[in-house]
């Protein structure tokens, strides 16, 4: 289990570590510096929040695959929802800004959600289907 486990973690490492880089890269190419340092949230914090709230939300599934494997599912949908409802209250600032950066904040911001979201799936699928 122990080498499940460390897989996973480096996999959420990994796969955020690449997906900064490409955003960030897609940043620099086609975004201008001043409209950046307009936004209420940068990319490394945003990116620092989804990342820890994956590596918290697969830790306590791998805890709870231990315990009980029947309850891994539903533990999954209650982390999911509880960081979305945090995401929509980081979120109310950006809508509730104005400026000519907000559209491109808005969806840097959900593309970094559903991608977070799909990694965690994609973790918790894991951690479902291994055999022990």
């Amino acid at each position: 289990m122990k080498r499940l486990e460390f897989k996973l973690f480096a996999s959420i490492l990994l796969f955020s570590v690449v997906l900064y880089g490409i955003h960030k890269f897609l940043f620099f190419q086609f975004l201008a510096q001043s409209l950046q340092s307009k936004f209420i949230y940068s990319l490394e914090l945003l990116y620092g929040y989804f990342f820890m709230a994956s590596v918290i939300i697969v830790s306590v599934l791998v805890f709870i695959r231990k315990k009980n494997l029947d309850n891994v599912g539903f533990t999954f949908l209650f982390l999911t929802v509880t960081k979305m409802g945090i995401a929509f209250f980081f979120m109310q600032a950006i809508l509730n800004s104005e400026g000519i950066h907000q559209p491109t904040e808005k969806m840097s911001f959900f593309a970094i959600f559903i991608l977070f979201l799909a990694i965690e799936t994609v973790m918790a699928v894991r951690i479902l289907n291994n055999k022990q």
